[in-house]
Parts: structure tokens; sequence; C-alpha cells
């Protein structure tokens, strides 16, 4: 039986990953952060249908080696929007990653998966979007030798995402929105789409040592989106959209806050086209699930 190793698995994208890999054949090992491990765990223990799932509680100085034994496959979902005091983009990317990627050649496991972000370049816009490209170097440097694949999907949504749900609710509650970069790309994938793909990948031999750029069917600006959320929901709220000085002004308002909604780092990530030349998620599926579908289904549940 293959054994998946999913770090970052209790997220959004993690868990659907998870509730699909549990209809296969295989034993799934969930390394999750203290938090997360003792609530997991007793939801493990009062539900015996996750008998192939085992639960290791991962921090920054454990010894990974015993936990991967016997791994065939490396799923690494680990990835942080905001910075705070204690979490940098570096330790939660560059540093979590080159852990993970010395561990799986000390242990010469040979397949890794890599979720990455649309929009990662040679010469970044932002501290997020540099160091998700540092952190795809060290994958192909360090694990040249072995099959590797990364992937890089715009924005995700789905049950739970924290864009479009967020929206939505700004949507509801306020008549006037004030819209930073409303000109932004997007080309957001769903859920299901992303996850399949993932899954299609695992024992794909032409997925190795590629990295592959994914969208959902169409593009949107920021705008468009906000505009499509408001008539989904038969709402008419008033859009404003912010030039790119007021944008700033208003985001650096927005971050006095306690709860970080965006910051200026996002905002410069904004700035690069989260859409694709050539959509490589058609290598995987025929059609795609799309964003005004769904936003209408939404009304239902």
């Amino acid at each position: 039986m293959k054994v998946i190793s999913i770090f970052g698995g209790t997220g959004f994208i993690g868990s659907e990953l998870v509730k699909q890999l549990r209809k296969m054949p295989v034993e799934i090992r969930l390394f999750v952060r203290k938090k997360k491990f003792d609530e997991l765990f007793n939801n493990l223990n009062r539900n015996q249908t996750h008998h192939r799932i085992s639960l290791f509680e991962f921090t920054s100085g454990i010894n990974l080696l015993n936990d991967l034994k016997g791994t065939d496959v490396i799923i690494n979902l680990v990835g942080i929007l905001h910075e705070s005091r204690s979490i940098k983009f570096p330790i939660a990317h560059e540093d979590y990653v080159t852990k993970l990627v010395n561990s799986a050649l000390k242990l010469k496991i040979k397949r890794m998966i890599h979720i990455s972000a649309l929009g990662v370049n040679k010469i970044p816009s932002s501290k997020y979007l540099d160091s998700k490209y540092k952190t795809e170097l060290i994958i192909k440097n360090k694990f040249k030798g072995h099959k590797w694949t990364i992937l890089r999907p715009s924005i995700v949504f789905g049950p739970h995402d924290k864009f479009i749900n967020l929206f939505k609710s700004i949507v509801r509650f306020l008549p006037v929105i004030f819209l930073v970069s409303p000109k932004a790309e997007f080309q957001p994938i769903h859920l299901d789409d992303l996850v399949d793909i993932m899954i299609k990948s695992i024992d794909d031999k032409k997925t190795y040592k590629k990295v592959f750029n994914l969208g959902g069917p169409k593009k949107f600006t920021f705008y468009e989106i906000i505009k499509l959320i408001t008539i989904c929901d038969k709402k008419r709220n008033i859009v404003i959209g912010l030039n790119k000085t007021m944008s700033y002004l208003f985001v650096r308002l927005l971050q006095l806050s306690p709860i970080k909604i965006i910051t200026t780092d996002n905002l410069k990530s904004m700035e690069t086209s989260n859409t694709v030349k050539v959509n490589d998620a058609y290598n995987f599926k025929s059609s795609l699930k799309e964003l005004p579908t769904y936003l209408i289904n939404y009304k239902q549940h």
C-alpha cells in the first residue's frame, strides 16, 4: 500500500485532498502543528473510518526521519499569505521545504509534489512571491535527481475558501465597497479541480520534474469578481475601485486592525497577473468548474 505523507493537510485544500485520498487504497500520514494535533487526534479516535490515517505532530525542531520512514510520496501544502512577528515567509516556505527535502534525500524518498503559487518568477513583485520562487529553486536544485512536481494554482475557490467567502461576507454587510487594485487579474480554479489534478499527478510520470501553471476556465479582474458576487447574491452594492496610490493608503489603514485581511505585500503580489498564458490544468482535465456557476449554486446551500 502506497504511503503518502501530507504537510499542511488541515487547511482548505488539504482537508479536501485527505477526504478524496481516503477513498483510495493508500495510507495517509498527516503532519500537523500542536494547536491542530489534539483536536484531530480526538476526532480520529472517535471515528474509526479513519483507520488508514496516522497523525504526527510537527514542530520546527523535530526530527522527521522516524515519522517519514516508509513514505512513498510527500505532498507539501504549507504556505502563509501574511507574515507575523514570529513567522516570516523564509521560515514558513524556504526553511520548511529545505527540511522536507533533506529528510526525503536521507530516506531515499523519490516523489514530492509541492503546491506553489501562480505569478512566481525571477523578478517577483513581493516578498511572498520572492519566497515562493526561492522555495521552488530549493526543490529543483536539491531534489533534482528525483521525481518532483510543482503545481502553481491561481486563487482557489470552494466551500470554506478564504477569498471568495471573505468577499461574499463583505458584499453582504457593506453597501459601499472601496476596492483596492480593481484591475488585478485572477483565473480562479475550483477546489475539486485542483485536488483532482494533485491526485492524478501522484503516479503520472509525465509530471516528473515539471512545473504546471493552473487556472480555471475564465479570467477576471478583481472588480469583475466582486461585481459577479453582488449579481449572484442579488445585492446592489456600490463598488468603488481605488487607484494605486489610494489602494496603498487604504491597505495601510487596514493593517492597523488586529485582524489581517490584506497587507501592502499582498497588494504588491496583486500587481503580478494571477492568470496563465497556457492553462496546464487542461493537461489533466477536459473541463473545469466555473466561478459564476459555483456562485449561483452557493445560494442554495
